[in-house]
């Protein structure tokens, strides 16, 4: 007897021997001057997440032996400018991601707070990565004249996510979250996602969806309004003059009555002017069917490469609201119903850590 327990604790020991684990800090900082104007408004401002958002995060991963791992990220925005915490802030909160999960020959399952798939499939094709900011593509998230339409999500909570793996061309990524609500509902406050493509160099194409029904664990509601969501992206790079071009089409509908649907397209690209700058532009266009409003907004932008971690830019964004529209970007304040554009021109810096 003492010789079998003997011998399961060496084997054990020799388990946890085997498992190799590692954490690493990382983060960013970026921030950038600007002057903003919106209608007769204006203002001179600092602020945060000019090329990419501020965080620190916190990730680490484990090999489990044959094949098998792993990982987590713990992930929180802050802003610079003033040390507070941001999404929502002012505290601190591992509130960009949050998430606990295992990978092997069969793709990844993950559960916790997430960026959603079909933020990625849009990111892929933008050359700000939807950037908060800057990013025109930003209007996917815009309901201007589709008073009920729950807005894009970027991230959701409560989500459990599969993807496949890595090293194939061919990706599918699915998700859903439950809304948490004990009652009155039929699925009240739920989300589920997905997207499915291919990238190889030089070539990258995807179709995304969303759905969310209206509630929460908070405010469940008895008959829920769904919201939905699809696109398709495209990307493609040119061999050997440093030219990538990008493209993206997105369609929103709600369940609710007299909401109408809304479609978007953009065009982008990035061009590798020397081995450390790069120039990008994007021009994005959102239409509501059955109403005169609508948007275009453009976004020229230049990134120079102090190292692999360090990057000066310069951004010169441009909104045009139409026929009463009120949509806004840059996190620019606009009068509602105003048909007030946005024009911001702005100058930064980011570090990686």
């Amino acid at each position: 007897m003492k010789k079998t327990a003997a011998a399961g604790l060496a084997l054990a020991a020799s388990s946890i021997a085997l498992a190799q684990s590692s954490v690493t800090i990382y983060g960013t900082v970026d921030l950038y001057m600007a002057f903003v104007k919106s209608g007769g408004a204006s203002s001179r401002r600092l602020e945060d997440g000019g090329q990419t958002a501020s965080r620190l995060g916190f990730r680490g991963a484990e090999d489990l032996g044959g094949g098998l791992g792993a990982h987590f990220t713990l992930e929180s925005g802050f802003a610079p400018d003033t040390g507070n915490g941001t999404l929502p802030g002012p505290a601190m909160s591992f509130s960009r991601q949050s998430f606990v999960g295992l990978s092997g020959p069969w793709g990844q399952i993950d559960a916790g707070r997430m960026y959603t798939p079909m933020f990625y499939a849009l990111f892929k094709a933008d050359p700000y990565g939807i950037n908060s900011v800057f990013s025109p593509i930003n209007l996917v998230a815009a309901t201007d004249a589709q008073p009920g339409l729950t807005p894009f999500a970027a991230r959701a909570s409560n989500m459990v996510r599969y993807r496949t793996p890595a090293s194939s061309d061919f990706f599918a990524d699915i998700a859903y979250a439950p809304g948490e609500a004990s009652a009155p509902s039929h699925q009240s406050g739920n989300f589920l996602g997905g997207s499915v493509g291919w990238a190889r160099k030089p070539y990258y194409v995807a179709y995304a969806f969303q759905r969310a029904r209206s509630g929460s664990a908070a405010a469940p509601v008895a008959e829920p309004a769904t919201s939905t969501y699809q696109s398709l992206s495209g990307a493609y790079e040119l061999p050997g003059i440093g030219l990538q071009l990008y493209a993206n089409y997105v369609r929103n509908t709600s369940s609710l009555p007299k909401v109408p649907a809304a479609k978007l397209a953009s065009l982008g690209l990035t061009y590798n002017v020397t081995p450390v700058s790069n120039l990008m532009f994007e021009a994005t266009q959102r239409k509501v069917d059955d109403t005169g409003r609508s948007q275009l907004g453009w976004t020229l932008g230049y990134d120079y490469y102090l190292s692999k971690r360090t990057v000066l830019y310069a951004r010169w964004l441009r909104l045009l609201n139409r026929h009463g529209a009120s949509a806004t970007l840059a996190t620019v304040a606009v009068v509602p119903d105003s048909g007030n554009g946005v024009r911001v021109m702005a100058a930064g810096i980011r570090h990686n850590f």
